[in-house]
């Protein structure tokens, strides 16, 4: 968890309104916490079925489960995202959330991270992150992508931005 309180509503609206998810298409999560982020995806009317929340953390990863019991949990590890999912989904996913503290994560993590994003992402694909900062929490040039901050709401304890990635082109 990247923060002292849950993420508000606001910021909740925020990231459901950057979500995309068509109609053969699902929405993973990294990093599903405490579940603001999930319950804001359902209130966003995406089917909990259609939901892949990723969450290391053992406890955490119980409480999901006994939430959302329509979501799918993942008590893994969300590098190995595209083994998890599997064929059947790869590349068919509408858009990925991470609720990772970036910032807190050395490079070579990051990388990772963003890797295993893109691996499970179609061509063209974007994953979007929240910050606490105004500016990008990416070293965007070392982990090869583009970010574009799309949205601010002060009214998250912090405020909070929510920024959009896609691959840079070569």
């Amino acid at each position: 968890m990247g923060s002292v309180t849950p993420s508000s509503g606001a910021l909740c609206r925020l990231i459901g309104e950057q979500v995309l998810c068509g109609p053969d298409q699902v929405v993973v999560e990294f990093g599903g916490g405490t579940g603001a982020i999930t319950k804001a995806l359902l209130q966003r009317g995406i089917p909990g079925n259609r939901i892949f929340t990723f969450e290391i953390d053992d406890h955490l990863s119980r409480f999901l489960r006994g939430h959302y019991p329509d979501v799918n949990v993942v008590h893994d590890d969300c590098r190995k995202a595209a083994d998890i999912l599997g064929p059947e989904l790869v590349g068919k996913v509408g858009t990925v959330v991470i609720g990772i503290p970036m910032l807190n994560l050395p490079m070579r993590a990051q990388k990772e991270v963003v890797d295993a994003c893109f691996r499970i992402l179609p061509e063209g694909g974007r994953f979007v992150l929240y910050t606490y900062g105004l500016v990008s929490p990416l070293n965007q040039r070392a982990l090869g992508v583009k970010g574009k901050r799309l949205g601010f709401t002060p009214l998250n304890v912090p405020p909070a931005s929510v920024w959009g990635y896609w691959k840079a082109k070569p």
